[in-house]
């Protein structure tokens, strides 16, 4: 288990990498209306991601002990993929909009 929690820290330091970069990308895109559309389908998609990830693991937790570095594990990954997948989502959006 001790790899693995080390491989989650390593994803959480990528993912606050690729969120510094969304910010970024967001920034430049500039505050017209086209910008504030994307912003919305952007936070609406994370928010439902983020909320389809939350009750897996609600549902997983009350189906199955888990015990608390699993746990953490697997909020941990969730939140890196929400941004990970932001971070994608984000340039469809910019090329495609």
């Amino acid at each position: 288990m001790g790899t693995f929690v080390h491989f989650t820290n390593g994803l959480t330091v990528l993912a606050l990498a690729a969120f510094l970069v969304l910010i970024f990308l967001i920034k430049r895109e500039g505050k017209d209306e086209r910008t504030q559309y994307m912003v919305y389908k952007l936070f609406s998609f994370l928010f439902t991601f983020l909320l389809i990830g939350l009750s897996l693991i609600i549902i997983v937790t009350g189906w199955k002990a888990m015990d608390y570095t699993l746990l953490r594990v697997s909020i941990t990954t969730l939140m890196s993929l929400n941004i990970f997948v932001g971070l994608v989502y984000w340039i469809y959006l910019s090329k495609t909009a």
